[in-house]
């Protein structure tokens, strides 16, 4: 096959591809939300038999101290289920994250926080959104300290 012919079967892949998966079509980190509906960000929640024998995975990488660490910060937040949705509707879909979800987030602190995201963002269904992981993480973060202010982390 000739050059030409490989560059426009290139780059006609491309463009079916931005226009049927616009987030594909973002240039960069340039701050804008991903814009995902909310059909597509449950979906995306949604499992399938790869994804758990690739997430199996993911956590087999974990050390026995580092999950027991991860367990410790889960009954430091003490919030509900939700809260985890919440934060990564924050994340991916730049909606925010509820007082009482920043109550958690604060209370179990900030190591915690940017280690449960570490660990979510390896997931197969969210390793997509990565690239916007930690810079959303800090801004959650900064946002629910500020919001929420200096809780000791063993108060209720």
């Amino acid at each position: 096959m000739e050059t030409k012919t490989i560059f426009m079967i290139y780059s006609l892949i491309m463009v079916l591809l931005s226009f049927s998966h616009p987030t594909l079509a973002i240039e960069g980190d340039n701050g804008e939300p991903l814009l995902i509906s909310d059909d597509e960000f449950d979906a995306m929640i949604a499992t399938s038999p790869t994804s758990d024998d690739y997430n199996e995975n993911v956590g087999r990488k974990y050390s026995k101290k580092q999950i027991d660490y991860l367990k410790n910060c889960t009954k430091k937040m003490d919030v509900p289920y939700q809260c985890t949705e919440e934060v990564l509707a924050d994340i991916i879909q730049n909606k925010s994250v509820s007082r009482d979800c920043c109550r958690g987030i604060v209370r179990a602190g900030k190591e915690c926080h940017m280690e449960w995201m570490r660990l979510f963002f390896q997931i197969y269904q969210l390793k997509r959104f990565s690239s916007k992981q930690f810079s959303k993480t800090n801004e959650i973060w900064n946002r629910c300290s500020t919001e929420i202010g200096a809780v000791s982390p063993f108060s209720g």
